[in-house]
């Protein structure tokens, strides 16, 4: 029930350690969910993910994916349940349009699309993709309109011409304003009227394509679109500043109901807003009802990783191989008691894993850990000469202990004393 507390905040539970932020597998903070803060949201009844990995994040300098390897990310976004998957932009190559034919011949529950200039050619080239649909970009922020150096006007009726042009042709249409942050708002909004009088599109895009506006600022321009066209709107954000993932958020708390995201948030630059974090935190830190199989983000991740041979930082949020990692030997004793007082959501909830690093800051229980992972034998006194000797490896080594020198490690001085060494079933 609602509860005010002497500091005026409110959470919709009796007590702090039963309510929507505590589950069997994750405990994140009561603050989210003060009924005070939550009353400032606006969140669709439903967030549809539209995934640019195939399109945005293939962009990142150096990537390239050949048409079967896009044909096993496809599938793999269908199968974790992304809505819609922007499988590429078939003016690009041949093998590009293939790649895109391919995917919108699999018969995924998910809807494919297709990326778009505002271009009769580009188009076209869609149609014959068999897609379902398009997202056709236009520039609209003033140093992008500089580069092309288009008028106001000369958009407008670009813009214009392609949108009916889709939908003439019976393709679902949603108009993306390349740097709408750095747009004239008065423009902006012109040109979203417009089209949508003049062209009737599906969708408009709200898109923070050099990822420079603040969470508070996309969210005020969001809600000032929302205002000025009746369409659903979509948002498109990148992560220059580390606030991709929040713009987003942000968007979507304004009137935005559809969010594009890319996996391992790959794309040009810094990246785009990343699939796996942001939907996390939209399930646990606003308690959405996101219906995506979280349990094959990690498998997700690891696919579009291994494909895309563009490698991720160790502790990247939510998929990284070592963020549910611990070395020093005071967290891994709390930890071992209790997984949640060290952690705010258990690994499996992602399908990644806990893990122990061994080196300069293990202790004690480190290595009883790692002896139980590894299968291994050792008394309490030989543990402590373990954890000498690995401190000291890791020291002479600037590095951490690997398992095989960890095993040679505990041979050395299980061979010393009467233990017995042995290798248990894992």
């Amino acid at each position: 029930m609602k509860r005010l507390n002497s500091d005026g905040f409110s959470f919709d539970a009796e007590n702090l350690e039963s309510g929507s932020w505590v589950g069997k597998d994750s405990w994140v903070s009561h603050f989210d969910y003060d009924l005070e803060t939550l009353s400032k949201f606006h969140f669709p009844k439903e967030v549809v993910f539209h995934d640019v990995t195939l399109r945005d994040g293939e962009q990142t300098p150096g990537v390239v994916l050949r048409r079967k390897e896009k044909v096993e990310i496809a599938r793999k976004l269908d199968e974790v349940g992304v809505q819609r998957i922007e499988a590429g932009m078939p003016v690009v190559s041949q093998e590009d349009a293939d790649a895109v034919k391919e995917i919108a011949h699999l018969g995924l529950k998910a809807k494919v699309t297709a990326f778009s200039r505002v271009a009769k050619d580009d188009i076209d080239a869609a149609l014959r993709c068999d897609v379902s649909g398009i997202i056709c970009e236009a520039p609209v922020g003033i140093p992008k309109l500089k580069q092309f150096n288009w008028t106001y006007d000369q958009v407008i009726e670009k813009a214009v011409d392609a949108i009916e042009y889709a939908k003439q042709h019976g393709l679902w249409a949603a108009f993306f304003g390349v740097d709408g942050t750095r747009a004239d708002p008065a423009f902006l909004t012109r040109i979203f009227s417009e089209v949508s009088k003049r062209a009737h599109p599906d969708a408009f895009v709200v898109v923070d394509t050099f990822g420079c506006a603040s969470p508070e600022g996309f969210g005020k321009l969001v809600s000032k679109v929302r205002q000025a066209v009746k369409e659903p709107l979509e948002v498109h954000t990148h992560d220059d500043f580390g606030l991709g993932v929040a713009v987003a958020i942000a968007g979507l708390q304004n009137g935005a109901s559809v969010v594009h995201t890319s996996v391992n948030g790959i794309g040009e630059r810094a990246g785009n807003a990343c699939f796996e974090e942001l939907a996390m935190s939209l399930k646990y830190l606003y308690g959405l009802p996101i219906d995506l199989k979280f349990s094959k983000l990690k498998e997700l991740s690891e696919l579009v990783q291994e494909l895309t041979r563009f490698p991720m930082a160790p502790n990247k949020p939510v998929v990284g191989e070592r963020v549910f990692t611990r070395e020093a030997g005071i967290s891994v004793a709390g930890w071992m008691k209790y997984n949640l007082g060290s952690e705010s959501y258990l690994p499996e909830v992602v399908g990644n894993k806990h893990g122990v690093f061994l080196g300069k800051k293990s202790g004690g229980h480190s290595i009883e850990w790692k002896l139980k992972e590894l299968g291994l034998e050792a008394n309490a006194e030989q543990v402590q000469e373990i954890l000498a000797q690995v401190k000291k490896k890791a020291e002479e080594t600037k590095s951490n202990v690997e398992d095989a020198e960890f095993v040679a490690i505990v041979n050395s001085v299980v061979s010393k004393g009467t233990a017995k060494l042995a290798t248990k079933p894992r």
